[in-house]
This record gives C-alpha cells, structure tokens and sequence, in this order.
C-alpha cells in the first residue's frame, strides 16, 4: 500500500458532492416541508405547480451551489501532532485537535457509501460526549490509512519512541472471517427467547402509540383479542406462541445477517480492525492499549457448533458515551486463545487456583428468584388450582438455575490478571489486568457479615466486573492488593 503524506492539505473524494448533496437536500426538506405543505393542500392547481416546480428548482441550485463551495473549502491535514481541519466558505472555521486527545478513529461505509466506494472517518476525543469531527468521503485505501496514521502517532507517544511514526504501513493479518454458513450456525445460536421479549416490548411501545390515536378502536380490537385468547384452548395458545417464537427466531436470522455480513477481523501492528455489516459496513480499528476488558461466553447451542461470542470492550470518553464495545459472534477457541497472548501475554492464569463463590449465593438466588416470584404469583391460586403445577415447575427450574450459577460463579487471579467466570444456562468469562483498575467497591451488607462473605466490584474506563458472595478474609486480601497494585504501578491504563 503506497503511502500517503497527510502533512499536505487533502480534500474528500470527488464522489463526497453526491454524499453532501443528498445530506443538504435532506436538511432542507427537514427545514422547509412545513412551509410547502399549505402550498401542497392549496385549491388553486395552476399556481400551485409554478410554485412548487419553481420553489423546487431554486432550491436544488442553491443545495448545489453550496455543496461545491463547501467541497473545495473542506480540508485536513496533520502537522505538527495536530490534526487541523478548515472548512466554510461563508464563515471559515479552523478546528485543531491535537492527536493526543484523540480516543477514537472510525471509518463507517453506509450503504450509499458502499455504491460509491467510499467510507467516512469518524474521530472524537477525551472530554466529548459525541463524534467531533467527521469526514464523509475518503477513499478507502485513504481512509483506512489516516486512521492508522493517526493509530501510530498515539502508539509513539505512548512508547515515547518518535521514530514509530515513521514505520512503514504494515499488512495486515487475517485472523477470522464469517462465512454465510458460519452467519448461519451463529444466528440458530442466538438467544430467541430474549429477542421474543424484545419484540413483545416494542409491540407494546407501538400499541400505546397507536392507541393515542386511535384509541376507540385500539381498545376495541384489543379487548377482542383478549376475549378470543382467554377462551380459546390450549392448542390455540401454544400455536400463538410456537408462531411467535418463529417470527423471533426469523428475526435473529435477519439481524445476524445484516450486522455481522462479511465479518473480518484483522491484525495491524498492535491494532485489531474489524469490518462488518451488510446495510451499514462499519470499519472499527482497535488499538491494544484502549482495549480494557475482554469477554466471551458460549452456550448450549454454541457449544454444539463449537462457537464463541466475543466483545472486546474499549475505554470510553465523555461522561455521556455508551461503553464502545466490539462484539465478534462466532469465534473458535483458538481465536479466544490468540487474543488472550495478544492481549495479555502468556497465560498465567491457566496454574492458578480456582476460587468459587460461597454456597450462600445458591440460596439468595434461588429465594430471590425462585420463591419470591412465585409467592407474587401465588393468588393465582384463586382463579385455578392448576396453578400450583406452574408454580412448583418454576421453583424446581430456579432450583437447577441457581445450582448452575453458583458451579459457574468462580475466578481466577495472578500477580497482574483476573479472569472471573458467571452465568448459569451460558457460561460468559471476563479478563483484564489490574493496571486497568480505575474504582474499587467492597460490599458486605449487615446479612452477610456474620456469614463471613462479601462481594467485590472491579471497575475499568469500559465497565465493571463483579465477583459476588467470596470468603471476606479472600475479598479483603484481593481489594488491599489491587489498591496497593493502582497506586504503584507506572503503566498506562490506555
């Protein structure tokens, strides 16, 4: 890949006047529409089409008049660790951001962009709560450079090695890609009883909307429906629900394919990028030193395909962004194990002792969540007896759930790392290093203090692991260490 001097100014891709247009064009429609609509419903049909042709055509001269003044002043370039943009013609603006602020650069390939064969860089910095500055069409051999360009700046200043800067643009590495087959295998894989929830929860959002309009006959249909459920047999309801399942499990199928279609995962340096995505193909690079916190969970069906999920989790910047978190859905063990050496060295955690949470965590969770709801529940009893056969199935259930939560509730710990395993029908893990540590929290309520158990909660700049119901002499001995450990160590956190 021939190398570019972003130390000239550059402007976008001749191509970025048809993405400009259509954004001006779609401003103006969002601005305009309510002074056209008296125009559009006015009697007089004559007029009305003079008016509109006219008003339509000026306004296509002067978008297009705007979007080539506004082409030819955008310009960026990096000098002197800062990147610089100018743009306006009207009003001239400056912005310059010195590339150490710098948290994040993106590139993102709507489907626009994709006909085009162009992507936009995205780039915000320490202290913002959204995009600062944003590029929208760059070729993508130049857009793919200029972020790694400006990956490499941040990597030099954290060796505080210059010459790093000036290393050549490396090949990159392909570590995974999802075939059609393997988009398949992961979408069968997926949670369809929590994607069912969520489409319950929007058609409810949408009725009450509806209703709000139409609310005579929304309550009547409603009403309807529900008189026909209630009476109607079991076979009617287990149909409505079998039926139900298969438009969640569609569903899933759709939205694995237009998020993860044509995964790639690649090696840079000490970078990761990631593209993806049928609609909007997204291109994330992921430089080591942001990445906080790794997770990857299986389940019963992924076990069968013997796949992985994986979220690689960055740190975030503004108090207002939601934690940047790269989810990669159908990853090998072997690929699991390759980002723990990339991202943590040898393991050292694979010879140390596994310490399990107290069997006290069973009981809470199964009189939480087993017996406290169905004593909710429990005047159903008044309506039909045959109730109690629920009832009990859910306790027996919450039985063997909170067996498997507390069989699966156990970490591990090194001199620098930990790795804490959770869940109960999935088994997730979460690592990190403790140079990541940013709070600590201690929880030991009055209950559980004469039991001799506390809860540990481990926090980084992307989120938090929580190592719940542990001996308190274990617990107190891996807080004082991990303060100890955040005090004195003298490497970067990102």
């Amino acid at each position: 890949m021939k190398r570019i001097d972003f130390s000239q100014p550059r402007r976008q891709s001749i191509k970025g006047l048809i993405l400009i247009f259509f954004q001006e064009a779609r401003t103006a429609i969002k601005i305009f529409w309510p002074a056209l609509v008296p125009l559009v419903l006015s009697k007089n049909s004559d007029k009305k089409l003079l008016i509109l042709g006219a008003a339509l055509a000026v306004g296509l001269i002067l978008i297009l008049i705007h979007t080539i003044l506004y082409y030819r002043k955008f310009l960026f370039r990096i000098d002197n660790q800062q990147f610089i943009l100018n743009k306006g013609y009207l009003n001239r603006k400056t912005l310059t951001i010195p590339i150490e602020r710098i948290q994040n650069v993106n590139t993102n390939q709507t489907l626009l962009q994709q006909f085009l064969n162009v992507m936009s860089v995205e780039i915000d910095t320490a202290g913002s709560s959204k995009k600062e500055l944003k590029i929208v069409a760059l070729s993508k051999p130049e857009a793919i450079q200029l972020a790694m360009e400006l990956s490499r700046y941040l990597e030099a200043k954290q060796t505080n090695n210059p010459e790093d800067q000036e290393k050549p643009v490396a090949e990159e590495k392909l570590i995974l890609q999802l075939t059609n087959r393997d988009l398949l295998r992961i979408g069968i894989s997926q949670n369809h009883f929590q994607t069912a929830f969520l489409i319950f929860i929007f058609g409810a959002q949408f009725y009450s909307q509806v209703k709000e309009y139409f609310q005579e006959k929304a309550e009547k249909y409603a009403q309807e429906a529900f008189e026909y459920i209630s009476q109607s047999g079991w076979a009617i309801i287990s149909s409505l629900i079998v039926f139900f399942l298969i438009i969640s499990f569609l569903y899933s199928m759709v939205r694995t394919l237009v998020l993860y279609y044509d995964l790639r995962f690649n090696r840079l340096n000490q970078s990761y990028r990631i593209v993806s995505g049928l609609l909007n193909r997204k291109n994330l690079l992921i430089p080591f030193r942001k990445i906080q916190q790794l997770n990857w969970e299986t389940g019963p069906v992924k076990k069968l395909f013997g796949i992985y999920k994986v979220n690689i989790l960055q740190a975030t910047s503004g108090v207002a962004v939601k934690t940047p978190l790269i989810e990669v859905p159908g990853c090998l063990y072997k690929h699991i194990e390759l980002l723990k050496s990339d991202l943590f060295g040898p393991d050292a955690l694979k010879d140390q002792p596994v310490i399990h949470s107290s069997g006290i965590y069973f009981r809470r969770t199964w009189i939480y969540k087993g017996w406290l709801p169905a004593g909710l529940f429990s005047p159903l009893l008044i309506l039909d007896w045959r109730y109690v056969f629920l009832l009990m199935a859910w306790i027996l259930f919450m039985l063997i759930y909170s067996r498997l939560t507390l069989k699966k509730s156990y970490f591990q710990v090194s001199k620098d790392q930990i790795r804490v395993s959770s869940g109960a029908i999935s088994h997730k893990f979460k690592q990190m290093e403790f140079h990541k540590v940013q709070h600590l929290k201690f929880s030991q309520s009055i209950f559980y203090k004469k039991l001799g158990v506390a809860s540990l909660e481990i926090g980084n700049a992307s989120g938090k692991i929580t190592i719940p119901f542990i001996d308190i002499k274990i617990a107190r001995d891996l807080y004082n260490y991990l303060l100890w450990y955040a005090e004195t160590s003298n490497r970067f956190w990102m």
